[in-house]
């Protein structure tokens, strides 16, 4: 294949997670839904760790059925998130910005999606100081859709004029990562072991290659 873009996930792909999301998630629940979080917590949680990778508003409106609650969880569970990250510090992936500057090198365009909003995901852009490492990157909010639908990486190959999806490589951590790409047409479907889900629920959900991380990528290209 001749490829023109690798898009990948952010958060337990190219940025060490380390249990933040999951704990983010907790913490948004906890504030938000004090008298069923006793109850459901475990369920939500699991619900959370099986759908890593999809729009983090489309999660709380499918756990808590109600569009202004899932809102205020939302935006509880990116404040604690941010924050979080104030804390501790972005930290990417070993190797991660080396593959950034080598595909950029080799003429290939680099792109994030995320399931993230806008305002975490510039927060965590600046903080990792990737403004200029990267080409491109796209929302769930931006595209219309979260994953698993192929939105985003649609978005990103019309922004930047790559006309076939065979000659974009998608790389993530989750099976809704692989889920998109593999419904979005992409030449290589790329999970890594740095995240979420593992080898096998990468496979299931499509993964044309599984790598111990993105530190491996360059010998698939």
């Amino acid at each position: 294949m001749s490829v023109e873009l690798v898009a990948f996930d952010v958060a337990g792909t190219v940025l060490n997670d380390d249990g933040l999301v999951i704990s983010a998630f907790k913490n948004a629940f906890e504030a938000t839904q004090p008298e069923l979080w006793p109850t459901h917590g475990a369920e939500w949680t699991q619900y959370a760790i099986d759908t890593m990778g999809q729009s983090k508003i489309h999660v709380f409106t499918e756990l808590l059925g109600d569009v202004e609650k899932a809102h205020t969880a939302n935006v509880a569970f990116e404040e604690s998130y941010v924050s979080e990250i104030a804390e501790v510090g972005a930290v990417p992936i070993a190797g991660a910005e080396d593959l950034f500057k080598y595909l950029r090198s080799k003429g290939i365009a680099v792109a994030l999606t995320t399931g993230f909003s806008r305002s975490t995901l510039d927060t965590l852009i600046h903080q990792l100081g990737w403004k200029d490492l990267i080409d491109l990157s796209v929302t769930p909010g931006e595209a219309g859709r979260g994953r698993p639908h192929p939105d985003m990486l649609n978005m990103a190959i019309e922004v930047l004029g790559i006309t076939h999806p065979a000659n974009v490589i998608v790389c993530g951590d989750t099976a809704a990562d692989m889920q998109a790409a593999v419904a979005f047409g992409a030449g290589q479907v790329i999970g890594v072991l740095t995240g979420a889900h593992d080898e096998h629920t990468l496979h299931d959900a499509g993964a044309t290659s599984v790598i111990n991380s993105v530190a491996d990528l360059k010998t698939l290209i």
